[in-house]
Order: C-alpha cells, then sequence, then structure tokens
C-alpha cells in the first residue's frame, strides 16, 4: 500500500523531514511480510534541496534522477539500502547526483556499508544508473561541461550539472564504505553512466572504502578535479575500472580490480586503466596525472572473457592503458591478466617505477621499464599466495611481490609499505565484511 508521508508526520522522522522537501516527491510502503531488514519502502525522486537523512530502517527505491541540490546536504546512515528503479528509457534510468550546490555525507562502515543497487529484477550490469557527484575542483575544459549520462531537456528546473571551477580543496562531502551494483546505463551513445562517476571533486572530499560491483561502464571514472581516494575495489566492471580525464590530479592507493572471465564485455576496450589528457589529446592544463601507488589489476587467464567488443570478439584490451597526452606517476604496482601489460601511448612525461606486471601477449608496449620494476614471466611468478584465487589469493607470499616498493616519489599523503599491489602485511583488507 502506498501511505503518503504527509500522514505520517511525527510517527516516522523521515515523513517529518520529506514535509518540507517540497521539489523532493517520496512515499511510503510497507516491505513484504517477512522482510526484517527495513520496515518501509521509500520512493524519491526529483530535487533534494533542503538537509535530509536517510535512515537504515528505510529501504530507498529511486524513480529516475534525483538530485541534491540547492545547498541542501543529503546524510545517509550505516547500513542504508537505496534501489535505483529500472526505466526502459535510457535516458531516464534512475541515479543519485550531488550537484555543485549540493553536499553528500554517506558514511557506512565496515561491518555496515551503504549499498546502492539494482531491483531485484534488474540486478545485471546497467540495471540502474549509479552514483554522482560534482564539484568545484579545477578541470583543463573550458566549455564549461556538463557531467555525461544525463540528457539536459531529462533536467528539472534550476538543477546546474556543470562540473569544475577554481577550488582544488573543494568538499563534496563524505563517501566511505559505499557499494555501488549493477549500475552504468548506458544513456545513448558513448554517453553512459557509471558505477562512481566524479565531475570536478575536490581534495576536500573524504573518499574511501567504495567499491563498484559489476558495472556495465567505468566502475570509477574521474573528469578532472583533485579527490584522493584509498581502498577502492573494482568487481567485473565492464568498461574500465579506472579512467581519468579532463585534468584529474588527485592521489590514489590500495586500489584493486578483477575480472569476471564468465562475463561479457560489450565495450571496445576494455582495461585495468584508461589515463586520457582529453578525448583530442590537447595540451590543456591541468594536464591529467593521476598519482597511483599499490595498485593491484587481476584479468583472466588467457585476457580473454566470454565475449567482448574487441577484434576477436573475446579478448580484453590493456591492464593500463596511458593516452592522448596524458601524464601519470604509477608505483608499487601489480597488473596482469589482460592481452597487454602496459600499453603506453602518450608522450607526455610519467613516473613507472617498482612495479610488477605480466601481459598475456605483450608485457610493455610503448614504455621502457627500468630496474625498478619486473616483467613476470607468468601470473604464477609475481609471488602471490594465488594469483587466480579470487581476493583471498592476492597477498603476496614470495619476491618480486612481497617486498621492493618505494615511496621516495610520494608524499606523506601515502602509506608506506614494503610489499607491491594492494594487499599484504598481516591482513587482507580484501576479506572485510564491506566487500562483496
Amino acid at each position: 500500500m502506498k501511505i503518503n508521508l504527509k500522514s505520517l508526520v511525527g510517527v516516522l522522522s523521515v515523513a517529518a523531514t520529506a514535509v518540507s522537501v517540497t521539489s523532493c516527491s517520496q512515499s511510503e510502503e510497507m516491505l513484504p511480510v517477512g522482510n526484517t531488514r527495513a520496515a518501509n519502502v521509500v520512493t524519491v525522486s526529483g530535487v533534494i534541496n533542503t538537509n535530509m537523512t536517510w535512515s537504515a530502517s528505510n529501504e530507498y527505491h529511486l524513480n529516475g534522477k534525483v538530485y541534491v541540490s540547492g545547498g541542501a546536504t543529503l546524510t545517509i546512515q550505516p547500513g542504508t539500502k537505496i534501489v535505483g528503479l529500472y526505466n526502459d528509457v535510457p535516458a531516464k534510468a534512475s541515479a543519485l547526483v550531488i550537484t555543485r550546490n549540493g553536499k553528500i555525507n554517506a558514511a557506512g562502515t565496515a561491518s555496515n556499508p551503504i549499498v546502492m543497487t539494482a531491483e531485484s529484477n534488474h540486478q545485471y550490469p546497467g540495471g540502474w544508473g549509479g552514483f554522482v557527484v560534482l564539484g568545484n575542483a579545477p578541470i583543463n575544459q573550458t566549455n564549461n561541461p556538463v557531467i555525461e549520462g544525463i540528457e539536459s531537456d531529462e533536467l528539472p528546473a534550476d538543477v546546474d550539472i556543470h562540473y569544475g571551477g577554481s577550488n582544488a580543496n573543494d568538499n563534496s562531502g563524505t563517501i566511505q564504505y559505499v557499494r555501488v551494483e549493477y549500475a552504468g546505463a548506458n544513456v545513448s551513445q558513448d554517453n553512459e553512466l557509471n558505477s562512481f562517476t566524479f565531475g570536478g571533486v575536490g581534495a576536500g572530499t573524504t573518499f574511501d572504502h567504495c567499491q563498484a560491483y559489476y558495472g556495465e561502464d567505468d566502475a570509477f571514472e574521474f573528469f578532472g578535479g583533485t579527490i584522493n581516494a584509498k581502498y577502492l575495489v573494482s568487481t567485473s566492471t565492464h568498461d574500465d575500472a579506472f579512467d581519468f580525464d579532463f585534468g584529474y590530479t588527485g592521489k590514489l592507493q590500495f586500489l584493486v580490480a578483477t575480472v569476471d572471465a564468465n562475463s561479457t564485455y560489450y565495450t571496445k576496450d576494455p582495461n585495468g586503466i584508461e589515463c586520457d589528457n582529453d578525448g583530442s589529446s590537447s595540451s590543456l592544463t591541468p594536464f591529467t596525472h593521476p598519482t597511483i601507488s599499490n595498485l593491484t589489476i587481476v584479468g583472466t587467464v588467457n585476457g580473454k572473457v566470454a565475449q567482448s567488443a574487441m577484434g576477436d570478439g573475446k579478448s580484453m584490451k590493456s591492464c593500463a592503458n596511458f593516452r592522448r597526452n596524458c601524464q601519470f606517476t604509477l608505483v608499487n604496482s601489480i597488473l596482469y591478466g589482460y592481452p597487454t601489460g602496459i600499453l603506453c601511448e602518450t608522450t607526455n612525461s610519467y613516473v613507472f617505477k617498482n612495479n610488477v606486471v605480466n601481459g598475456v601477449s605483450t608485457t610493455f608496449s610503448g614504455i621502457t621499464a627500468d630496474a625498478t620494476n619486473t616483467a613476470a614471466a607468468s601470473a604464477e611468478a609475481i609471488g602471490l599466495t594465488s594469483p587466480w584465487g579470487g581476493y583471498t589469493g592476492l597477498m603476496p607470499n614470495a619476491s618480486p611481490a612481497n617486498a621492493g616498493a618505494d615511496f621516495s616519489e610520494l608524499d606523506s599523503w601515502f602509506t608506506t609499505t614494503s610489499y607491491r599491489g594492494a594487499v599484504g602485511g598481516r591482513s587482507n583488507w580484501l576479506t572485510q565484511a564491506w566487500v562483496k
């Protein structure tokens, strides 16, 4: 049954909040008998333009795009479940969008993450849109761009989806222990939503311990900005795990990307990393320059999946593809299981040191690896417990994986390790409850 929130004032705190948000349409219905996870379903659409809290005692269903704007902060409590409803009109795909004029406070915990997912009968890659955050940090584009994946003619009045600005320390809020599942709806040709999309998001934003799970386009895409992050996981994303563009200059550590060999990849060039200055290889500044340490990229035994749009219909492309005049720093990392290990197509400056790489066909293409880097003869020679054994197999137990890291190229933001790759030491953080 449907219950008007206004009839629940004084009974449910979420109802009392919603009364003051006249531009945010919400309704409640009881969950089926036997579901003890949440007492109510709250359907949300439109614009949130006043401070609001979503509670774990409810399940929130996004009906189309939901925009946080007008100076409002959306707070999402640990353990809250958010469901993006399916729409067979691609432009109307559900998504949660934090605009430059809004803020997100989504602080889950290791044992009680916040989960954004598709409805039960559409739990497959692209079953809904995804999570989008826009900020005021620098980008290298001069045309005041709007974020991809959202059609302008679908926007409510007074909602702005432009991104970028001049504040490198811009703060869009907190995003911790958040998992986004089955996202990445393809809105139109070359215009897709991702699991996590960041446009011009600043370094004042807190971002860590997040997972993209079976998304259709990219897991984490950064359009410019300066946001830093630790502990990010991409699980079987069907395009790129980490995509950088438009002048992104943030710092990243403890990143993992894995592939499901039984998946169908509809994209033409799936990579672990894809990095461009922009689509035209311009010299616009700031140059795209992610600084990455302790990354583990895992492909498949033969570099192939069940089906893809690559030339032979099954192959992926590269563990990391640096191209189109980007810069990059990649150190202390392990990459294997794609046809090509490192595919370097940029002539701009870079730092590439202390990595262990194996490509199924080619390990280094377009890049000269110095003596600090190791071209492993096979995945098994990297020194992991079990390179094809899932998350538990990624612990280093032999050289070169369990030693050789060097942090002399990095600043104090990075956590110093002796091992290379994303996990090591005494514990494997990938086995924590927030990782699916």
